[in-house]
């Protein structure tokens, strides 16, 4: 059995009449709308084809193979009671605590109770490799899955800022304290949460000053600049990150070409190609004298660098060149970093529009939300948003207006997280 739907669609009106009256097709339609589970989702989960789930979906054929309503039951994690079944094998009073994975302790929470009052080396070591780990999953696992583990830690630093420490200790807490606060700033703005992620930026810059170390500041500013520039605040994009460059000189050189790479797409946003082109460059001199492991902050690979490229060569018009790149991106881009691969489609999408192929365009664009199947963030609706403005004076067409309706359903979905 698979995850269940959430209680909020079991209990919906509509669907528990579409399970009374076993309308097969109306409840994949509703655990598209309610749920963001797409087409070829729900054929995964049940083991239909995904031909045959459209079918079901247009209303036409009907189901009446018992067989085909458990494996929608067993799939979508529907009670056998709500479709005229017996009670399913995994349904149990604990149904609720039985998908939940119980909450091991990480080695830094029992270093800390072995420790006593004062945080230990030990602790704040394991306990900056947890959170060095929890920054290097974030673009794979995403907000909702990471909160909670986030939250732990935020209030792990929390205890141990308060008790009495050494210098150097309370000095790796508050450094800590700025890599959670950006990615919490982050994940709120993720979720659409824009005062929360204001809070979590203004905390890390007052952790990051405390801190004293200019390499963490320059990661925080160009983590705010993410926000500013997948929000179309790109002037103020491009200042964070002017910022952010002159305090790395002290961080490693993939560290400095992520900066870099995200400079050249500001600055090709606002429209200045030489200082764009020359960012991202220097961005690939310094990826190609990287020598540090790659996890934890030092993220930053050659796809990564090929899909910022792409963007900016698309902003600055030079499409064909952006497709090359974004492809190569695309190709090599780790499957489970669902955000960025579904974000990558769609500058892709962008590209065979100004090509002027307008049905590729959409099709890429459906791609893209396929992708991201449920895993809604805001920097994906607001780049749908935006790339269903630049179809505007083809809205008329087939393809433009069945993709309109996806754009509406992920604002839709966002707004209800």
């Amino acid at each position: 059995m698979t995850e269940p739907l959430p209680a909020r669609v079991l209990t919906d009106p509509r669907f528990t009449d579409a399970c009374a009256q076993r309308r097969i097709g109306q409840i994949f339609n509703l655990a598209r709308t309610l749920a963001g589970v797409y087409p070829a989702r729900i054929a995964q989960l049940t083991g239909l084809s995904t031909s045959r789930v459209t079918e079901y979906m247009q209303g036409g054929r009907e189901v009446t193979s018992i067989t085909v309503i458990e494996r929608v039951a067993d799939g979508l994690g529907i009670p056998g009671r709500m479709l005229g079944l017996a009670d399913r094998a995994w349904e149990s009073s604990a149904l609720a605590v039985a998908h939940q994975p119980p909450q091991v302790p990480e080695t830094w929470e029992i270093l800390d109770l072995l420790t006593g009052s004062s945080a230990s080396d030990a602790t704040l070591t394991h306990l900056e490799a947890a959170v060095a780990d929890t920054a290097y999953r974030y673009p794979s696992a995403g907000p909702a899955e990471l909160l909670p583990t986030m939250h732990r830690q935020l209030a792990a630093v929390r205890t141990l800022i308060g008790r009495p420490q050494h210098l150097d200790a309370r000095r790796r807490c508050v450094r800590i304290l700025t890599v959670l606060s950006g990615l919490l700033g982050l994940a709120a703005h993720d979720l659409g949460h824009r005062t929360h992620c204001e809070e979590m930026f203004h905390l890390g810059k007052v952790a990051a000053r405390e801190g004293e170390a200019d390499e963490l500041t320059a990661w925080l500013l160009t983590m705010e600049s993410i926000v500013a520039y997948t929000s179309g605040r790109w002037q103020e994009a491009a200042a964070l990150l002017g910022r952010a460059d002159r305090l790395a000189l002290t961080a490693s050189p993939r560290r400095q070409a992520w900066i870099r790479a995200n400079c050249g797409r500001a600055l090709a946003a606002c429209g200045d190609q030489p200082r764009a082109l020359a960012a991202l460059d220097q961005a690939a001199e310094l990826l190609e004298r990287a020598e540090e492991p790659i996890g934890g902050l030092d993220f930053f690979t050659t796809p990564r660098l090929d899909g910022l490229g792409g963007e900016s060569q698309a902003l600055l018009g030079r499409h064909d060149a952006a497709a090359e790149l974004l492809g190569s991106a695309l190709a090599r881009r780790d499957a489970a970093d669902v955000k960025g691969r579904a974000v990558l489609t769609f500058d892709l999408a962008e590209c065979r529009l100004q090509q002027g192929d307008i049905d590729a365009a959409c099709g890429l664009a459906q791609t893209a939300f396929d992708i991201a199947e449920g895993s809604v963030v805001q920097p994906l609706v607001l780049r749908a948003q935006a790339f269903q403005r630049s179809l505007g004076p083809w809205r008329e067409a087939r393809s433009v207006r069945a993709l309109a309706v996806r754009v509406r359903e992920s604002g839709a979905q966002l707004a209800r997280m």
